[in-house]
């Protein structure tokens, strides 16, 4: 097999094997980030533990685990569903619907409330690796290619920013009728005086 650079989803029967998953990876050649994603009984998304080659141990993950992470947990996770786990039939992307297979859907479908999933950005040269960790710990792995999850990611940003732009012109067109509205009032006040 020629090496292939993935973004792998890792779930575990227990939760607490998503650290040992992580803990075991660390070591092998070719993973670039890793990070313990949890979502918490309030459906937010947020990072348990991480793994950078360059950093070291802690909760900030770089890359595109890093990427992915920060945007299933900010606004426009929020906005799409992706940290609410309502992402399936959610339109986006010029109004076409999502596509059950993309990263963020796996992700948002299987991260129950309370539940978490190890994210893991790894060239492999053979899947054997995290196969054998993910069979050990009574668990799965789906892969997604790299280059579609950095598509999807460029995507989610630029409906952040499309997002963005509409609230800031249905905040600006909201304050000029406001100001409209008291400006007839005041002509209409004069007027009659």
């Amino acid at each position: 097999m020629a090496e292939e650079k993935n973004v792998l989803i890792m779930q575990f029967s227990d939760p607490s094997k998503a650290f040992q998953a992580l803990s075991e990876l660390k070591s092998q050649p070719g993973v670039t980030g890793a990070a313990v994603v949890e979502r918490t009984a309030d459906g937010q998304v947020q990072v348990a533990d991480g793994y950078s080659p360059a950093a070291g141990t802690g909760v900030a993950v770089g890359g595109l685990v890093g990427a992915l992470v920060g945007i299933l947990a900010g606004p426009v996770g929020v906005l799409l569903g992706w940290s609410t786990g309502l992402l399936a039939g959610v339109a986006y992307d010029s109004g076409e619907a999502a596509d059950a297979d993309d990263g963020f859907t796996v992700l948002s479908k299987r991260i129950q409330d309370g539940g978490n999933a190890l994210i893991v950005e790894m060239t492999e040269s053979s899947h054997a690796v995290a196969d054998d960790i993910a069979t050990k710990l009574d668990g799965t792995v789906t892969r997604v290619p790299s280059s579609e999850m950095e598509s999807e990611i460029a995507s989610a940003r630029e409906a952040q920013r499309a997002a963005a732009a509409a609230a800031r012109r249905a905040r600006r067109e909201k304050r000029q009728a406001e100001f409209k509205g008291k400006m007839s009032g005041l002509f209409h006040h004069a007027k009659s005086a």
